[in-house]
């Protein structure tokens, strides 16, 4: 058994004793024309590279168990299935830059999360408001009725409904304030 010597841009590389199985090396040409075809088709030649040397580490598993007829179909073949590989892979992971001008107009989680705490900070001092002066601002600024009909459905004057609509603000910005929140923040 002889071994022989093949060039693989420019490096002499000797195969395994000449068996059915041999491990056939391609040559310059081949080596060239490949490294072209698939430089050509990627954006950075250093993924080039990667690309052609993981079809010669392919070509050689295949001619491990198989052997060739055809090295160059061959070694194109794997070489187009890794670009697609690689385009595939590139498309899943791009990332894209935006632009503010179209930022979401969704407020974001931390936003949606403080106004939460600051409708149950607002609950729990509706709550702790006296019956009288609740009633008069939930009819006021939750169903929006006028400060003459609530005056005249509970028999009280104009200004004392206002009064009561003025301390039911003062109560809920005093609650906020406490636990850190202004309305003027708006939560």
């Amino acid at each position: 058994m002889s071994s022989r010597a093949f060039p693989v841009d420019g490096i002499g590389i000797r195969s395994l004793p000449e068996h059915p199985l041999a491990l056939e090396y391609p040559d310059a040409e081949l080596a060239g024309a490949l490294r072209r075809f698939v430089q050509g088709r990627l954006a950075h030649h250093a993924d080039g590279d990667d690309v052609v040397q993981e079809t010669y580490l392919r070509l050689f598993a295949y001619q491990a168990t198989a052997r060739v007829n055809d090295m160059k179909a061959l070694c194109f073949a794997i070489a187009r299935n890794l670009l697609l590989d690689h385009h595939r892979a590139a498309r899943r992971s791009a990332h894209v830059e935006l632009d503010e001008a179209i930022a979401c107009p969704q407020p974001t989680a931390d936003r949606v999360l403080a106004f939460r705490r600051a409708v149950v900070i607002m609950a729990d001092a509706l709550e702790r408001m006296p019956p009288l002066r609740r009633e008069i601002f939930l009819r006021k600024r939750l169903d929006g009725l006028r400060t003459d009909t609530i005056a005249r459905s509970l028999d009280m004057s104009m200004a004392a409904v206002e009064k009561h609509v003025v301390r039911g603000f003062q109560d809920l910005r005093s609650a906020l304030a406490k636990r850190g929140f202004t309305m003027e923040a708006g939560a």
